[in-house]
């Protein structure tokens, strides 16, 4: 009795012993599918074979071991760094001794692939009392990279740019740099602009120049006694049209202060920002863009704007600009009327 007392207690254990290894080992395998499988619907993101994680933002991201080690200017799988909206670039990283002030990737030698393009200023001492600021652009194009020097300035809290834009300016089929210079004088804030063709590594600031004194020298102002009428004439393109003289409307004019409007209006060859749309600016005449510089013409003094010269240039082939149209606005009232025009041809 005492043998197969044992004998049944042993029985039992090896019994007991067996179902505790058969649970323990359900209970691992539960884990694992777990962990392997989907998670359960509270919650957590769905890495496994049942989930296509199409709805994860997340699962968009490379992680390091699908990227691996990228070489520098590389980017990333599945992300596209080149862009058609040169106001929507890729991300930048600020160069060492730049401050950026805008970015682009935009083709600019025609060949289908985006060039990407940095605006930033660079801050020098001078002689040590004057603050001297540049703007340049970078340019890469994955393998080179050019640096232009577009704006420099000291002392002028300005700014470099107001504004850049993209545009095949001379017809090449390329786009090129257009980018506004602001300024400012004693009355009025001014721009000038420089444009650049990566295509044809050439480049052209516009500001006051000799040439364009010369072109406002051959206008002319005079009055027919008794009248209200300003006469401005330029003889070499065989050009006139009248400015209506506010102060002098509704009764007799004064014939002194229309002699002084006759001998003392002048024309600013500087491009002043008259309004919003009176301002140094690109503007699209058809096919082909033009550069509208807008002139202030002063009647007794700078607080008298009587009207405004406006200039139209085109970029020739060599990347010049061509003085090719004239307009003359008169201010009348509070707004503002075209009292004549011209085409310019003997102008270079």
């Amino acid at each position: 009795m005492t043998g197969g007392s044992n004998i049944s207690r042993l029985v039992a254990i090896t019994l007991i012993l067996s179902v505790l290894l058969l649970a323990t080992a359900g209970c691992s395998n539960s884990m694992r599918a777990g962990t392997d499988s989907v998670l359960p619907a509270t919650g957590g993101i769905q890495n496994g074979t049942g989930s296509s994680g199409a709805n994860d933002p997340l699962s968009a991201i490379p992680s390091d071991e699908e990227t691996g080690d990228l070489a520098d200017g590389e980017a990333a799988p599945g992300i596209e760094p080149d862009s058609d909206d040169p106001e929507t670039p890729q991300e930048y990283n600020e160069p060492p001794g730049y401050k950026l002030l805008q970015s682009a990737s935009v083709d600019l030698d025609g060949d289908g692939i985006n060039e990407q393009i940095l605006v930033v200023s660079t801050g020098q001492n001078g002689n040590g009392t004057a603050n001297r600021v540049e703007g340049r652009l970078l340019i890469s194009d994955g393998d080179n990279e050019r640096q232009i020097v577009f704006c420099t300035k000291e002392n002028d809290p300005s700014g470099l740019l107001s504004s850049i834009e993209f545009e095949d300016l001379d017809g090449d089929g390329a786009a090129d740099v257009f980018i506004v210079i602001p300024g400012y004088g004693a009355s009025f804030s001014y721009s000038n602009y420089f444009i650049y063709s990566y295509k044809k590594d050439k480049s052209h600031s516009f500001t006051s120049d000799n040439t364009l004194a010369d072109f406002i020298d051959s206008f002319e102002f005079s009055w027919n006694k008794g009248g209200n009428l300003l006469t401005v004439t330029n003889r070499l393109h065989g050009f006139s049209a009248d400015i209506v003289i506010e102060e002098a409307e509704g009764h007799e004019p004064p014939d002194e202060i229309m002699l002084q409007y006759a001998e003392r209006t002048w024309i600013d060859p500087v491009s002043v920002s008259i309004s919003e749309d009176s301002r140094l600016a690109l503007v699209r005449n058809g096919r082909t863009p033009e550069i509208k510089v807008p002139l202030p013409v002063f009647g007794v003094a700078t607080v008298n704007m009587i009207a405004e010269i406006d200039l139209f240039y085109r970029i020739d082939s060599d990347f010049s600009p061509v003085l090719k149209r004239c307009e003359v606005i008169d201010f009348s009232g509070s707004g503002k009327i075209k009292a004549g025009s011209f085409e310019v041809t003997a102008y270079q």
